[in-house]
């Protein structure tokens, strides 16, 4: 049985990030956003991100049976490869960012089918069609619908190309929504009205509010707070307060182990920001955040399937209800 206090802080993330996704909503329809207004919430919810992955080195903790390196050196492997990807992306931006909008896709879309299925306390499964529609919401609709809105931030991340030619751009957004609208319809006839209205919330926040709302919302928003709700209930250390009912230690717990690699990450903007004019200023931003993501994907990834591997029901359908085993302290 899952611990009370776990399915409260699943509801709390889940009800928190569709509230902020409906205030945007909210705005656009009302007062609207002004471009400043915008570029200020993408950057804080690229800035509000950087903790969620902070503790990526203690996680494999979680794993039953872990007897890898020690968390400093896993630390220091995933700076090791945070910087090398920075690298890769200064020296090589436009194929570096195709990679990063590819990862992505994955990375968004696995984590909120995860979130689903730990939500609804049902074994994990493979669910490609679900996780490709929720990680095309949020970066390929975008790219595609806001061609000329986001053409100069691309530019400047790519080393010059302003994105998706017109054409191309309409493809991918007829695709992507269709794409949308049978993974919607899926969900709900099999029982997920939850997911299913997730996918149409996220669609309506990126069709409709400016670019940059959506994506700061999303990443900082709606992500990030999703995946710390999943890390919480992972940690083995938390074992003992959730299955009490306590929330509070877990979060501060989770509030010291980020606090200095969130510093680091900080720091390392603060060094390499060139000014605050846009679209540079977003763009070192997303360079960076996009180097943090390379390892930050791989933990996750790595976890992942070590959790669908766990599961006492792996492969079973969607339409199993049976209650997974006490989950806190197993994999994600």
């Amino acid at each position: 049985m899952v611990p009370p206090a776990v399915r409260r802080l699943q509801r709390l993330a889940g009800l928190g990030s569709r509230a902020l996704a409906g205030a945007a909503l909210a705005v656009d329809l009302t007062v609207g956003w002004s471009a400043g207004a915008g570029r200020a919430v993408l950057l804080a919810g690229l800035l509000a991100s950087i903790p969620h992955g902070a503790v990526d080195h203690l996680v494999p903790r979680s794993l039953p049976g872990w007897r890898g390196p020690r968390p400093v050196l896993l630390a220091l492997a995933y700076a090791a490869v945070a910087v090398a990807a920075f690298l890769v992306f200064r020296a090589a931006p436009g194929p570096a960012l195709l990679v990063f909008l590819l990862l992505s896709v994955a990375h968004f879309g696995a984590g909120e089918t995860a979130f689903a299925d730990r939500a609804a306390a049902r074994p994990r499964r493979r669910d490609p069609l679900t996780a490709a529609a929720f990680g095309a919401a949020v970066v390929l609709l975008p790219l595609a619908h806001h061609r000329a809105d986001l053409a100069p931030l691309v530019a400047e991340v790519s080393g010059g190309n302003p994105g998706l030619p017109p054409g191309p751009a309409a493809a991918v957004e007829v695709t992507t929504l269709a794409l949308l609208a049978v993974a919607a319809v899926r969900r709900w006839r099999r029982g997920a009205a939850s997911e299913a209205a997730d996918l149409a919330l996220l669609t309506a926040l990126v069709l409709v509010v400016p670019p940059t709302v959506a994506v700061g919302v999303y990443v900082g928003g709606w992500h990030a707070p999703r995946h710390l709700a999943r890390m919480l209930s992972t940690e083995p250390a938390n074992r003992t307060d959730l299955a009490a009912g306590r929330l509070g230690e877990p979060l501060w717990r989770f509030g010291r182990q980020a606090a200095l690699p969130t510093l680091a990450v900080l720091l390392a903007l603060v060094l390499f920001w060139p000014n605050a004019r846009w679209p540079e200023s977003a763009a070192v931003t997303v360079m960076v955040i996009a180097a943090l993501t390379v390892p930050h994907a791989l933990v996750v990834g790595a976890l992942d399937r070590a959790a669908r591997l766990a599961s006492p029901a792996a492969g079973s359908s969607d339409r199993s209800r049976r209650s997974v085993p006490n989950d806190v302290g197993t994999p994600l």
